[in-house]
């Protein structure tokens, strides 16, 4: 386990907040987490989502009742790109922890969690956006660290970037 980031009030997360961005191979509590995203690759170049809401960032979401984190992840990854991924492999999570429970919160509390993985993309299919999603794109490593989302997480997308690229080498 390794922390690479840190942060105190987060804005967007109901105030006094911290934050912590960890790698590590082993999942947080299940009942704890709450979304799941993945930073999907074919070769070097990052697939993102073209989100209505937030423009470009990593395909993921919540979890539905019932669904494991990975199931999750796959699951929100095909919803918003069409793409099917082989092998993903835990990267790490967020930790979200509060120090003041807002009326009516829905998510666990003091603290929840979101994980990350990394994988090679397997197979992509037919995609033309949804209700949620303007489409999926390719961004090699030049044009994935203008991205907002990597901007933010630059030591998770070298992280997984290094991992699957051994991993092309290894097959």
């Amino acid at each position: 386990m390794q922390v690479i980031r840190s942060h105190e009030n987060v804005a967007g997360l109901p105030l006094p907040n911290e934050t912590r961005l960890v790698l590590s191979e082993f999942l947080p509590q299940q009942e704890l987490i709450t979304s799941s995203f993945v930073l999907a690759f074919q070769e070097n170049t990052l697939l993102l989502t073209n989100l209505n809401e937030r423009g470009w960032d990593i395909p993921g979401g919540h979890i539905e009742h019932g669904e494991s984190p990975e199931e999750a992840m796959r699951r929100e990854l095909y919803e918003e790109t069409g793409a099917l991924i082989a092998s993903p492999q835990l990267l790490g999570y967020e930790l979200i922890r509060l120090f003041h429970k807002p009326e009516k919160y829905k998510y666990p509390y003091p603290d929840s969690y979101m994980v990350f993985y990394c994988a090679r993309i397997e197979r992509l299919d037919d995609f033309h956006g949804t209700s949620e999603t303007k489409g999926r794109g390719f961004f090699n490593r030049e044009d994935a660290c203008k991205v907002r989302w990597v901007q933010n997480n630059r030591a998770l997308y070298e992280e997984a970037l290094k991992r699957v690229m051994r991993g092309l080498k290894a097959n």
